[in-house]
């Protein structure tokens, strides 16, 4: 790989297939695992224009913060192209992505990172309801509220298997887009309800960008 090169993944570790330690690296969007070396640098990309509500770890009061400003522009909405004429399913399958990442068609590495990040800023923007107190109700769990809004969008992801559900089934789309799996995404729905109207892109977004951490979880 060229000095220069740009390369975007997912932090992520694995087992060195040679001598079996365990090391740092991320997946690129094409399945790749490239190792973390010293010296190699790193970029973090910025948050979606969202006023949040955060968690203090140590004192568990919530203080509201300004993210930086974005233009809106950078954010592109996706969700499967069949799934935009329902409503349910655009906000449960659908994600923003910034638009550098977005060149040509979506890939699982990708679409995993947008989802788990769509769960943190649900997390973020939830103010009038205690994090504990929904996920107590949808999955008797209050515990996983711990921390950070990073940490119990990580906590989900670990935990839950109905949280991971979605973006495992949108990933073996993208890989094999058959009717197989597209059923097995829309269940209990079936492909003749997948018509009408179908969201464009501002539609899609402000119905993203409006939903609540409840509308997502009871679209679940």
């Amino acid at each position: 790989m060229k000095e220069d090169t740009l390369m975007i993944g997912i932090i992520t570790s694995r087992k060195c297939p040679t001598c079996g330690h365990h090391e740092v690296g991320y997946e690129t969007p094409d399945g790749a695992f490239v190792p973390l070396r010293p010296g190699d640098r790193i970029a973090v990309f910025p948050k979606a224009p969202i006023r949040v509500a955060e968690r203090d770890p140590i004192r568990h009061s919530e203080m509201t913060a300004d993210v930086n400003e974005q233009d809106p522009a950078t954010w592109a909405p996706w969700v499967p192209e069949p799934l935009r004429c329902n409503f349910s399913l655009c906000r449960r399958y659908g994600v923003l992505v910034d638009r550098a990442l977005l060149q040509g068609e979506m890939s699982p590495p990708l679409y995993e990172m947008a989802y788990r990040q769509k769960l943190r800023w649900l997390i973020e923007k939830e103010e009038a309801t205690p994090l504990s107190v929904i996920l107590d109700r949808f999955f008797a769990a209050p515990h996983l509220a711990s921390g950070n809004a990073k940490q119990a969008a990580d906590a989900l992801w670990e935990e839950l298997d109905e949280i991971r559900a979605p973006a495992t089934s949108v990933t073996a789309w993208l890989r094999d887009k058959g009717e197989a799996f597209l059923l097995k995404m829309i269940h209990p729905k079936t492909v003749d309800e997948l018509k009408g109207d179908r969201l464009n892109d501002d539609q899609l977004k402000e119905e993203l960008d409006r939903m609540s951490l409840e509308d997502f979880l009871e679209s679940l």
